[in-house]
């Protein structure tokens, strides 16, 4: 999937938009090359306000929405709606209400929770930012994804039973003649525009099956989303909440904890062995580490390494399919939640990865063999 991304001020300074448009396929410069002809052909382009609008956008060759007229923004609206297929989502911060140590921080914010939802719909992101003169992008990517991946990560433990998959990532800066951010741009300004002014039409000719608007108690964070990607059908997932019962009384005992070790490394080890590695390329490297030193004792830094990769793997490698036995469903899922608690501070977090150390620590020195499970087994699949 494509995510463009892209960024606003408007109201004098007093507001911050943000937005990201994610589609199935990167939008091509057709979409733009029809939209400009249309305006080029436009009788109505003769009007004598809008020709000079309309000159100056046919003369750069791109749409920039806050310098069109309406006509181009006819012809962009239609293009959108014929050619491109994606979700949309915005996220408006009135500035004098929330303080934010730099615009990066701020875009940081935007931007993650524009792309939240996305990790459970693909294994392969492409982002898509606009370079920016005051905005140091690269130095923002660097930062921005091990973060929101650590906190995807971490989220693991509060809900098990959402798909999260751990995509390879590519990061592409690009100036204003990249198709997808002229299209993204003139969606913020529709939703922008609609919401300064009533009586704009433009955020409501955009398609969509569905269209929401947001907004918080105290008016500081506001948002639009407009959903023209058809969800994922309730009967196709392979597992869900119903799965988390957690309240067998087996999850309660410490003896659960030496077979979800061995069962995590079960996995590292088949997920080795795999014939096809393009949903694990990008992190094989922490693959390899773990199946060849599967039987050295570590501390907790390799827990941690352990639980990082297990939940990069699970939805990856599919370790839960839609036929796995739903008690086997319920395991498995339990067996993430336990994982994923070692990546949260506190006392509980350190006891519990400890703990966790030293099970594998005994399962070495007494059932060596318990952590080679899977070596010659690859029957887990991409």
């Amino acid at each position: 999937m494509f995510v463009y991304l892209d960024e606003t001020e408007f109201g004098e300074g007093r507001f911050s938009g943000y937005a990201c448009l994610i589609t199935p396929c990167r939008i091509e410069q057709a979409v733009i090359d029809e939209a400009l002809e249309n305006l080029r052909n436009d009788p109505d382009r003769l009007d004598s306000v809008q020709t000079p609008m309309d000159d100056r956008t046919l003369q750069r060759s791109f749409f920039h929405a806050a310098d069109d007229s309406k006509n181009a923004h006819s012809h962009l609206c239609r293009a959108i709606s014929k050619h491109v297929k994606g979700d949309f989502r915005s996220h408006v911060f009135h500035t004098t209400k929330h303080s934010f140590s730099s615009k990066e921080d701020l875009y940081d914010l935007a931007s993650k929770l524009a792309v939240v939802g996305l990790f459970s719909r693909t294994t392969e992101l492409t982002f898509v930012f606009e370079q920016r003169g005051g905005l140091n992008v690269g130095a923002l990517l660097t930062k921005w994804w091990p973060d929101l991946w650590f906190d995807l990560a971490r989220s693991a433990y509060v809900s098990p039973f959402i798909v999260k998959y751990y995509p390879k990532v590519t990061f592409e800066v690009s100036d204003k003649l990249e198709p997808g951010l002229q299209v993204v741009d003139f969606m913020l300004w529709a939703a922008q525009k609609a919401r300064m002014d009533a009586r704009s039409q433009w955020f409501d000719r955009l398609p969509g099956w569905s269209k929401c608007k947001t907004t918080t108690e105290d008016g500081g964070w506001e948002g639009e989303s407009i959903r023209m990607l058809e969800p994922e059908a309730l009967d196709s997932r392979r597992y869900d909440v119903e799965h988390c019962k957690f309240d067998d009384p087996k999850f309660s005992e410490i003896g659960i904890l030496w077979q979800f070790i061995a069962n995590v490394q079960a996995v590292i080890n088949k997920s080795y062995f795999l014939k096809d590695k393009a949903r694990i390329d990008h992190f094989f490297t922490d693959i390899e580490y773990l199946y060849l030193q599967r039987e050295a004792i570590h501390g907790v830094a390799h827990i941690k390494k352990m639980a990082a990769c297990f939940i990069k793997l699970f939805d990856n490698v599919g370790v839960v399919q839609k036929e796995t036995p739903p008690n086997d469903k319920t395991f498995w899922l339990a067996a993430r939640k336990c994982m994923a608690l070692v990546f949260y501070d506190g006392v509980d977090a350190w006891f519990h990865a400890t703990r966790l150390a030293d099970i594998r620590t005994q399962l070495i020195e007494q059932e060596t063999n318990y952590l080679s499970m899977g070596v010659d087994d690859d029957s887990i699949v991409a």
